[in-house]
């Protein structure tokens, strides 16, 4: 998409003589073939029809004929300016240009050694460009006072003595802002255009000119200025703020100019300019179905018309339309227009923003903040450093755009400053500029400053989460209500489909709802939630997370499960356990998931929970040199987000006791039948020998130290060996288990001790560690 429409009229300098087609072949022999003669004449048939690629490799030959020659030095320069505007390129020749002119300058003649007088004009872009104001100054007025009245150039040399004073001025007074390139990532040596950014500052749309990877645009290759035809791209900053690479849009063609020039809040629309007809339009793409569809031609032809249309954004509440058109009946060349939503949804009659907004020159790139309020735009008259700059508008209480303020340098240069748009708090901001470090003829810089962000407004930083690993369903919106608003809205807002991201302007001191419906396929206004929003003037943020269990069509409590898995006997944390939760109800595995080097795991969230829910849940742990184990988790869900499961594993060698998840066994008195509490027990251990078929255990019954020893020794034998009989019961082989009974021979906790504590209860929790049935591993 090409802004500037040449600012010389090629044909006082090279008059039209004959329509021509021009190939590489045909450049080539004529560079190698053709006379002096010949080379004037094709070069200057050329520069006029606007081939100048073609036309520079043919002068290149002529500055090898005669290297000093004004003539040739100026058309090189002239090329580099037209083509590519790389005035670093263009100023050596230029500077070679002035040294001899001519009024009467003959571009056709081969004895022609002079330039014409606009070398002057040509030299003072250069320098007013690379921002050396006096040289630009000095070279203007030469120009000036050699040139014709009649020359189309005297009119953008006034206007540009006009915008060296402005530069003047504010390089006198820098803005304390960070500007930077966005780097090779993003900027290649083809133009790269026309950024979006998305409102929280993680995607970036723009247009570049790059070679598609597999040459399928080759044949779109302009000759006119060795150019691929335009792409529109879209990167994503990764979480440690690093650009990823580039992604192309799906409807693009290889072969077909696409645009970018502003992109929804919800990141569910893409506006492009696009050239089908001759005369410049505005189209749109819209996501659905997990990509961008075909583009579409925007149906309105109050907005699209005969004119030139270069230029469309939308409001973030989406009420107003800002557009471009060089349509009659505005005040210059390209004037910005806004159009209001009508209650059928279509865009109403046009209305030109007016002088304070459009002047006598071109005015470009509308984009409207968060706030709905504040205006930037580029415009290229006489309060610009030098090509477009940036300049900034405010709406005030009657609706009308105030005076509109230059944004200062260096965020302007004396260069083209343009499609300037910025992130929710209005401190990052990202424009395409064309600045001496650039990569290629157009370049993407981010800017970050302290003195532009958006005043006197909160803004709703909501995102909607899912449950799982499904997708945000499409049709999903949040209507946002000022319920003590002076005039009460319900504005519809559709989350970005990618992470489920929605924003919009509050106002300070209101009442707010939001309201959960989907729009086809599901239920209507089935969750709401209510804030208020603080008397703050300054910007200021309210976040909400939500979370949607979409098998259910509701909002849940974001639940999960945490903790810390450890060796049973070192209390060593243990990484590389793999975590599965399941649902013991339904047996699903809800999660499956290793633990980190400090041994913690976390699920993501749980859907189809509420607050006082039971839920059973079994732990299932699994390590190499570790017994499997699985635990047995019934929670009762609370206010707390968090349910926390901290559990050991036994390490797989002999002595090791895999009775972690086992109460105690308890039998009648004086008795060895298994009750079934007992079973209920011993049945888990059933589970981990199942689990684990490779290890042999013996199962040790103890008694306190109260009573006979004989007899404490008798009776723990025989419930040791029922206990065994019950577990090979239940499949497991005779030969993996077998069951001791040792009385009170090994105690936990000595006689000693037990009698020196003081109380009752005390003595009891004593005898208590003592009579226990251990599972240790012999194999």
């Amino acid at each position: 998409m090409k802004l500037l429409k040449s600012t010389i009229l090629l044909t006082l300098l090279f008059p039209f003589l004959s329509s021509a087609q021009y190939d590489d072949k045909r450049v080539a022999e004529l560079v190698r073939n053709g006379s002096e003669s010949e080379l004037v004449m094709e070069s200057s048939i050329m520069i006029q029809e606007g081939y100048f690629y073609q036309a520079g490799t043919i002068v290149d030959k002529l500055l090898e004929i005669q290297p000093n020659s004004s003539n040739y030095n100026y058309r090189r320069g002239f090329i580099y300016l037209e083509m590519s505007t790389d005035f670093v390129k263009a100023q050596p020749y230029l500077e070679k240009a002035v040294l001899k002119t001519d009024k009467k300058y003959d571009p056709f003649n081969t004895k022609e050694t002079a330039a014409p007088v606009d070398a002057y004009f040509e030299l003072g872009r250069c320098y007013h460009m690379a921002g050396n104001i006096d040289k630009a100054e000095e070279y203007y007025n030469k120009f000036l006072a050699t040139s014709i009245a009649k020359s189309n150039n005297v009119f953008f040399a006034k206007l540009f003595l006009e915008q060296c004073k402005v530069a003047r001025t504010e390089m006198a007074n820098p803005k304390n802002v960070y500007l930077k390139n966005m780097g090779s990532v993003i900027n290649t040596a083809a133009p790269e255009y026309s950024p979006v950014i998305s409102l929280d500052g993680s995607a970036l749309y723009f247009t570049s000119r790059r070679r598609w990877v597999k040459g399928d645009s080759d044949k779109g290759l302009d000759p006119r200025n060795n150019q691929y035809p335009e792409d529109i791209y879209v990167s994503y900053r990764d979480f440690d703020s690093t650009w990823m690479e580039p992604i192309r849009l799906e409807f693009c063609d290889p072969l077909q100019n696409e645009a970018t020039i502003a992109v929804s809040p919800d990141e569910r629309r893409v506006y492009a300019y696009m050239d089908t007809k001759g005369n410049g339009d505005i189209f749109y793409s819209d996501f659905s179905t997990n990509k961008f569809q075909e583009v579409t031609h925007l149906d309105n032809k109050k907005i699209n018309t005969d004119a030139w249309e270069t230029h469309a954004t939308v409001s973030p509440d989406g009420k107003v339309m800002y557009f471009v058109s060089n349509r009659k009946g505005g005040f210059g060349g390209r004037d910005i227009y806004y159009s209001l939503k009508q209650k059928d949804g279509t865009w109403g009659d046009p209305v030109n923003l007016g002088p304070n907004i459009n002047g006598p020159m071109d005015e470009e790139s509308p984009f409207v903040s968060i706030d709905n309020s504040t205006l930037y735009f580029s415009s290229n008259g006489n309060k610009s450093m030098g090509g477009f700059d940036v300049f900034m508008s405010a709406l005030d209480s009657k609706g009308q755009w105030g005076p509109a303020s230059n944004l200062g340098y260096p965020i302007n240069s004396t260069c083209d400053d343009v499609f300037y748009t910025t992130t929710v708090d209005g401190l990052t901001g990202y424009l395409t500029s064309i600045r001496a470090d650039g990569k290629g003829e157009k370049d993407i810089y981010e800017i970050k400053n302290n003195y532009l962000g958006i005043k006197n407004v909160a803004v709703l930083n909501g995102k909607i989460k899912v449950i799982g690993d499904k997708p945000l369903p499409e049709d999903v919106y949040v209507t946002l209500k000022c319920v003590d608003c002076e005039k009460p809205y319900d504005l519809k807002i559709y989350p970005r489909l990618r992470d489920g991201l929605f924003m919009n302007a509050l106002d300070p001191c209101k009442q707010y709802e939001i309201t959960f419906s989907y729009e086809k396929t599901g239920k209507k206004n089935f969750y709401t939630d209510k804030f208020k929003v603080d008397c703050n003037k300054e910007y200021s943020e309210i976040y909400r997370e939500f979370w949607l269990d979409v098998d259910e069509q509701m909002i849940v409590k974001p639940y999960y499960v945490a903790g810390t898995i450890t060796d049973s006997k070192t209390n060593a944390k243990l990484s590389g356990v793999s975590v599965s939760l399941i649902n013991k109800k339904t047996g699903k595995t809800l999660y499956q998931l290793p633990t980190t080097a400090n041994g913690t795991y976390k699920t993501d969230t749980l859907g189809g929970m509420e607050q006082g829910d039971n839920v059973e849940f079994a732990l299932k742990l699994e390590k190499p040199g570790y017994v499997s184990m699985t635990y047995d988790v019934p929670v009762t869900l609370t206010d707390a987000s968090e349910i926390r499961i901290d559990r050991s594993l036994a390490k797989n060698e002999a002595g090791t006791d895999i009775g972690l998840n086992v109460n105690p066994i308890y039998f009648d008195y004086n008795k060895w039948n298994i009750r079934p509490d007992a079973a209920k027990e011993l049945d888990k251990i059933v589970k981990i020998m199942k689990e684990n078929p490779g290890i042999k255990i013996e199962l040790g019954s103890h008694t306190d130290s109260r009573g006979r020893d004989d007899y404490n020794i008798k009776l723990s034998d025989q419930r040791a060996k029922a206990s065994a009989r019950y577990i090979i019961s239940k499949g497991i082989a005779a030969n993996r288990i077998s069951g001791k009974g040792y009385g009170e021979t090994q105690l936990k906790v000595s006689d000693e001790v037990i009698n020196a504590m003081k109380t009752w209860e005390e003595k009891e929790a004593g005898h208590q560690l003592n009579r226990r049935t251990e599972f240790l591993i012999v194999k």
